[in-house]
């Protein structure tokens, strides 16, 4: 089967993004995530189609880590790190993106 594909820049993704689905991420998140799967693609060698809606079923993003734990029912963040992939979105506060399971 043939498909057409586009090839998203980091501006171009966060923007989709954004329009597509703009209450679920800000738009650090959604740069840190460009950049997660830029990574990932790179890594399985294979390139990774843009499914915005998969990709707001896939990630959370929180405020704080009180917040995420909650959401995820562990006691530590510890806990959290070894369960699912999260990812720091900003070195001065506690937002956080947390990959769901």
């Amino acid at each position: 089967m043939g498909a057409i594909m586009e090839i998203l820049d980091e501006y171009q993704f966060v923007d989709k993004l954004m329009q597509i689905r703009p209450e679920n991420f800000s738009r650090r998140g959604a740069e840190k995530l460009f950049y997660w799967y830029e990574d990932l693609s790179e890594g399985i060698g294979e390139d990774i189609v843009f499914d915005p809606i998969a990709i707001c079923l896939e990630w959370n993003e929180y405020e704080t880590h009180k917040e995420a734990m909650e959401d995820y029912g562990v006691e530590n963040m510890e806990e959290l790190y070894n369960n699912t992939v999260v990812l720091p979105i900003n070195e001065n506060t506690e937002e956080i993106l947390v990959q769901a399971y």
